[in-house]
């Protein structure tokens, strides 16, 4: 076997847990109207009778959306596809209910990194649904975004200038990743930190993104490129985390094949 995928077990995501966060964020934010709408009534009763309930519709209306967006959601995660093509519940996902599940999830001593996969998991589906409704990328227009830890930690050449000056030896996937990219005619960059990457994506103005790290930058990453579409993929670590990490080449070739709206294998990896 491979030593870098020794230690690897196959990549998942607790459903059930994402769910329940969810439905947590959705009626915490209604109670939370609730108050914002019955404790000042007294006040603005007097003021005008017909203020107070101007205010509780507009809450009314304010939870309706947050339901149908947490409904969205739901229904993606639990049918494996999105929807809706519309790009509305990523928002909802990336903008509002992502910060609030962290929230919930510290309260309830829930790890991060299980609301971080779920959150990858469904964010990618809703990219492809994206392509499926229509939405298609020109390879000029897509980038790969890699992180430095991938190569090879001693390794002398150095790649996160100019990717071109792997030598392909082996040690590591980017040689191959480097093949990929030429073959599609798509950019690759290996990265040292998220302000590179948004750099990047400022230079090059891309259309959609395909991005390997870890759970945590991934989820950040997708936060900070939205409403650009990302891939993501969750990377190797058969070594643990920064130091020798891995892709699935598959994986990258899938997600790149969807982008440009050819079907392929779903962006998914191992980890360890």
């Amino acid at each position: 076997m491979d030593k870098r995928q020794e230690g690897s077990i196959e990549y998942s995501f607790d459903r059930g847990v994402f769910l329940l966060l969810l439905g947590l964020c959705a009626f915490g934010l209604a109670v939370v109207g609730f108050f914002f709408w019955y404790v000042p009534t007294v006040g603005l009763g007097n003021i005008h009778p017909v203020l107070p309930y101007v205010l509780g519709a507009a809450i009314i209306a304010v939870c309706a959306v947050v339901f149908w967006g947490a409904i969205g959601v739901a229904l993606s995660l639990i049918s494996g596809h999105s929807i809706s093509p519309s790009s509305r519940y990523r928002g909802f996902l990336v903008k509002l209910f992502l910060p609030v599940m962290v929230l919930f999830g510290g309260l309830f001593k829930i790890p991060r990194i299980k609301i971080e996969r779920a959150f990858v998991e469904i964010n990618n589906r809703m990219v492809r649904a994206m392509v499926a409704g229509g939405r298609r990328f020109s390879p000029e227009k897509i980038i790969i975004l890699m992180p430095h830890c991938i190569q090879w930690e001693d390794c002398k050449v150095k790649v996160t200038k100019d990717v071109a000056n792997c030598v392909g030896c082996g040690r590591c996937e980017i040689g191959e990743l480097l093949t990929l990219a030429d073959e599609y005619g798509i950019k690759l960059f290996v990265l040292t930190g998220g302000t590179i990457a948004r750099r990047k994506l400022y230079e090059y103005r891309p259309d959609a993104v395909v991005a390997v790290a870890c759970e945590r930058d991934l989820t950040s990453g997708v936060q900070d490129a939205y409403p650009l579409p990302v891939l993501a993929v969750i990377n190797k670590r058969p070594h643990g985390y920064c130091m020798n990490t891995g892709v699935d080449i598959v994986a990258i070739k899938g997600a790149i094949e969807e982008l440009l709206g050819r079907g392929g294998r779903p962006a998914r990896a191992v980890i360890s």
